[in-house]
């Protein structure tokens, strides 16, 4: 998971996707075997820190990946992932002009938002396991079938996925055609249970449940074009839908009088989303190099059954320097529309009727991930070779997300700051080799 990339994405798993980019990735890679026809393992290794300003999330996430490649082009591939995760998270209430008290998920103890600022949830806490593996093999004359499954676990979330790709070879291996599936089945088991949506939070107004599921799938088509002998280039559709518990049980939104601003009524209810979600999403991208040099720009085009529209362009230039070391500048914009069920707030008597507990409205949610945004990111990559096929390399990244507050904003909440800006910094190192 990267952490910075909060964009368009559901509260919890992200994973099915990512498994079957993965998959089909490693089957459009070359196959590297020695003149023996025995390679050794190519271990890559790195370690992320990931830090988002004002006391917000901090994450530390080791991750070590291996596959091995035999004289006949079969391959093997494994990865496992650590992540903890500490620090506040935006629980999807307002600000307001005095503090604000709140209980934690568990019921047990609470915590104080003072006057103005947004609230923050500061136990929000987390730790994951997840592992990931891959097979593929040649399949007849110029066809590759790969297949993998992964595993991932929290405390209060599990999720099972497997994955299946095969690309076949045309044009004297110029053009590359995939087809990739993959499904994912999500356990959901929040702290405190998962609460009714669209009720009174914080008040154990109606039947909670100890657990829901979801389930996801996804198909990924491919083409892969070696345009010249400097340019390639690869265009993705990827198609998916899910089903089954999309809310945060952990986000909430403001019950507010549509003439101060002040909280009122419930004061605040359990946010609660569609239970499915279909998505779809093209993804262009150009390698070219240079005559040392390579550049590599692609954009991406995204759009969900939520109202979600989203576009991220992505450029990287990689400066080779002497000794074999490289400088990589990278460059991300992105920026987002709103769910069309997302609110800031909800006004009493108009979204809300705190007296029957009652909504007209199907679905709501505060959440900032759903909100419209921008997001820019800009780094910079350092590799230096060990020798031995060994490489050291360090990323730094700087992410910003921002938000336009709404114009429609009543009283009080006029002169507070509703949407500050995300501010984050990632640092990874990583330490490829030969095993």
């Amino acid at each position: 998971m990267q952490l910075s990339e909060l964009e368009a994405t559901p509260a919890r798993s992200n994973t099915v996707h990512l498994a079957l980019a993965a998959a089909t990735a490693a089957l459009l890679a070359p196959v590297a075997a020695s003149a023996e026809g025995i390679t050794p393992w190519q271990v890559d290794s790195a370690l992320l820190l990931y830090s988002e300003g004002s006391g917000r999330v901090r994450a530390v996430e080791p991750v070590v990946s291996a596959r091995h490649t035999d004289g006949n082009g079969r391959s093997m591939g494994l990865k496992l992932t650590l992540d903890a995760l500490t620090g506040a998270s935006p629980n999807g209430a307002v600000p307001q002009p005095t503090a604000q008290t709140f209980t934690s998920p568990s019921g047990r103890s609470g915590y104080v938002t003072p006057a103005g600022q947004l609230p923050l949830d500061p136990s929000f806490k987390d730790s994951r396991v997840a592992l990931a593996g891959n097979l593929e093999t040649p399949w007849g004359t110029d066809q590759r079938l790969s297949a993998g499954a992964a595993f991932s676990s929290e405390y209060d979330f599990k999720s099972l996925s497997v994955n299946a790709a095969l690309a076949r070879d045309f044009n004297q291996k110029n053009t590359t055609l995939s087809l990739g599936l993959a499904f994912e089945a999500d356990r959901i088991n929040p702290v405190g249970g998962v609460a009714p949506g669209l009720k009174p939070a914080f008040t154990g107004v109606g039947q909670r449940t100890t657990s829901d599921s979801r389930n996801v799938t996804d198909l990924l088509l491919g083409f892969t074009q070696v345009m010249n002998r400097r340019w390639l280039t690869q265009l993705n559709l990827g198609l998916g839908r899910g089903s089954g518990y999309h809310s945060d049980p952990y986000k909430v939104l403001s019950v507010v009088d549509g003439t101060s601003g002040l909280l009122t009524g419930s004061r605040y209810v359990q946010e609660l989303r569609p239970d499915s979600r279909t998505r779809s999403s093209v993804f262009w991208q150009n390698k070219v190099h240079l005559t040392e040099d390579v550049i590599d720009v692609s954009y991406r085009y995204y759009r969900d059954s939520w109202g979600i529209r989203a576009h991220t362009l992505d450029f990287r230039y990689r400066f080779e320097l002497p000794g074999g070391m490289h400088l990589e500048p990278h460059l991300r914009g992105y920026r987002q529309s709103a769910a069309d069920f997302w609110h800031g707030w909800l006004v009493e008597g108009r979204d809300w009727s705190s007296a029957g507990s009652s909504t007209a409205l199907a679905a709501a949610s505060a959440d900032p991930r759903l909100a419209a945004f921008t997001g820019r990111t800009l780094g910079i990559k350092f590799g230096l070779p060990m020798g031995q096929g060994q490489e050291l390399s360090l990323r730094v990244e700087s992410y910003r997300q921002s938000y336009k507050k709404p114009a429609d904003a009543p009283g009080a909440l006029q002169s507070l700051d509703l949407t500050p800006a995300l501010k984050a910094t990632t640092l990874l190192v990583g330490y490829a080799f030969p095993f």
